[in-house]
């Protein structure tokens, strides 16, 4: 006879250290003990231990989460889009050669609220296998196109009419 055995564990936690998880653990001890081994080989050997502990926690610190984010990657595309802010109030100045450099658009910074939320009116031109979205029914109707539909109940494909919309 087996017996059923029920769980209302939804979420796989891993085991660490209070909040911080083994593989950021591993991550940062293994970082920071090649650091340490490269700090020997220099000149700074006898600094190589307050390396290792500053390295570490540095890590730590670096890998952590937040909004899904690690803090590198915030505090890299934070610094990104300060340079392309830079380079696009001075054209000419050294943070527009980086941004050149970096192959970066600076005319990206400015948006313009036409551009985002035009509707796509004269979007005729389709090929097989292409999705549009549109802002009305009528207009994805014009040609008795199959259609798409989602619904509470799910997702269902039919032929639509014009005179249906």
């Amino acid at each position: 006879m087996a017996a059923q055995f029920k769980s209302n564990v939804r979420l796989r936690e891993e085991k660490g250290f209070g909040s911080i998880s083994m593989k950021r653990l591993i991550f940062s001890g293994t970082g920071a003990v090649f650091l340490f081994m490269g700090s020997r080989m220099t000149p700074f050997s006898s600094l190589s231990l307050p390396i290792l502990l500053i390295s570490f926690v540095a890590l730590l610190m670096l890998s952590g989460s937040r909004g899904g984010l690690p803090l590198w990657q915030r505090l890299m595309l934070g610094w990104r889009a300060r340079l392309m802010l830079a380079a696009a109030e001075h054209p000419t100045g050294a943070a527009s050669q980086i941004v050149l450099a970096l192959n970066l658009d600076a005319a990206e910074t400015h948006l313009k609220s036409t551009d985002i939320f035009r509707s796509r009116r004269g979007f005729t031109q389709r090929t097989e296998g292409q999705w549009a979205i549109y802002n009305n029914v009528r207009e994805a109707t014009q040609d008795g196109t199959r259609l798409l539909v989602v619904d509470d109940f799910g997702i269902s494909a039919h032929e639509m009419s014009v005179e249906e919309a």
